[in-house]
């Protein structure tokens, strides 16, 4: 409980720039050490190769510049022939194309590495990414390598290429906001963070249909105006300029139902951990219902459609109405496992041994207010021993017969935090 108040930092590492050299130098380079069939995928493989691995070529720099007695000089030495190995299983047969024909003829082994190696070698000094200046003096450790200025332009659109109206298929979309108008958003791509992303919107000309990357807006003809969620969104609207993609939205749904927490507790676990954008419990909440609302509607093969410009909370409950039947959720209909169905029991489970004082906070005539439908009576912890129970419905007179008309017992609500055993997805939309 003590680590539990400690205050968490993240440190951020200390990062440099991603090599800046004029292209004709790479150009002259690529076109003097390597095959004239060397394609650009294995272009940029050797080029990231060296630019993830600055402890390494560090390491590989301190051998080929002794400063003791006792150290030699090594121009290859085995930190790169080491990467120069991996290079060579990565590429499979195409690490041939590393070589020049003239020397590809009966290499070893050992001759291939040495020789990819050396190639290594000479592309670090020509990257910068060399720890020692011309005259052998230590620069000092090279730092990790940012990306940030090779980051590929984001942009959010519609999926949609054509209307998908019947009477206007296939007529293209149009992007009729004037580039002053678009609006600039931040995205979270799982934890990566992109800002002044654009947003666009596609329209149809024809039937007026809004095409959105979540959602259609269509007009009704009594002049309302609907919202269309899309199953296969590729990302989502949780704020006023905040959107995330569906593996950030699927983390918070998982987060929940396997660690039971809170909106607030994500929140705060999301803004300890990764840096560059912190969010809201309100945007957590926001991510929670709109991926449970596609994840659910995905199952039952139906895009949900809602009246346009509703709050969270009622989308939530028109959504509930149209993928919900008295309670039960379409997608858990006949559904039953080890998980979240139990045979009914007449007896209580006792577990013995337990000390009360690890029972801090918890009063023995407190009731645990009733949280899943199903379950007629609350449960009460007392304070010693625990009891658990799962009663449904009053307990038998033939304790023997097992075809008594009892219905199974969904789940068991206890105070306190439950962590580890994964939960039905089912059973939790119940």
């Amino acid at each position: 409980m003590a680590f539990a108040f400690l205050p968490v930092v993240t440190a951020i590492p200390d990062e440099g720039h991603f090599p800046d050299i004029p292209f004709k130098e790479f150009s002259k380079f690529v076109q003097e050490n390597f095959s004239s069939k060397i394609t650009l995928s294995q272009t940029l493989l050797i080029l990231f190769t060296i630019t993830d691995n600055p402890d390494l070529l560090s390491l590989h720099a301190r051998q080929q510049n002794p400063e003791y007695p006792g150290e030699t000089s090594t121009s290859i030495s085995g930190w790169i022939k080491c990467l120069a190995r991996g290079l060579q299983e990565k590429l499979g047969r195409g690490y041939t194309k590393l070589f020049k024909s003239h020397q590809k003829k009966d290499l070893s082994d050992k001759e291939t590495v040495d020789g990819i190696g050396t190639k290594l070698d000479a592309l670090t000094k020509l990257l910068n990414l060399y720890p020692y200046d011309s005259k052998g003096k230590f620069q000092g450790k090279l730092k990790a390598v940012s990306y940030k200025s090779i980051q590929a332009v984001q942009v959010i659109c519609p999926l949609s290429v054509v209307c998908e109206t019947a009477t206007c298929s296939p007529r293209s979309l149009l992007q009729n906001t004037k580039l002053r108008d678009i609006p600039r958003v931040t995205l979270m791509k799982g934890s990566e963070v992109y800002g002044n992303v654009q947003v666009l919107t596609g329209s149809c000309p024809s039937c007026q249909i809004t095409y959105s990357a979540d959602h259609e807006r269509v007009l009704q003809k009594d002049n309302r105006h609907t919202k269309v969620y899309l199953n296969s969104a590729k990302y989502l609207k949780v704020g006023q300029s905040l959107w995330v993609d569906r593996v950030f939205s699927n983390a918070v749904l998982n987060g929940m139902y396997s660690f039971h927490a809170s909106a607030s507790a994500f929140a705060e676990f999301w803004n300890n951990s990764f840096h560059g954008k912190k969010i809201a419990r309100r945007q957590v909440w926001q991510s929670f219902v709109q991926e449970s609302i596609r994840s659910i509607a995905a199952v039952s093969n139906i895009n949900v459609e809602l009246q346009d410009g509703l709050a969270i909370n009622e989308v939530a409950k028109e959504a509930f109405s149209i993928l919900g039947e008295n309670g039960l959720i379409r997608a858990a209909d006949q559904h039953t496992c080890s998980e979240c169905t139990q045979e009914y029991k007449d007896a209580e489970d006792i577990l013995p041994g337990i000390d009360p004082a690890a029972l801090v906070g918890v009063d023995g005539n407190r009731a645990v207010p009733e949280l899943v439908e199903g379950i007629n009576q609350p449960v009460q912890i007392p304070n010693q021993p625990v009891q658990i129970s799962n009663q449904a419905e009053p307990p038998s007179s033939d304790e023997n017969n097992m075809d008594v008309d009892h219905a199974p017992v969904k789940m068991v609500v206890m105070d306190g935090i439950v962590m580890g055993p994964q939960v039905c997805f089912f059973n939790s939309l119940n």
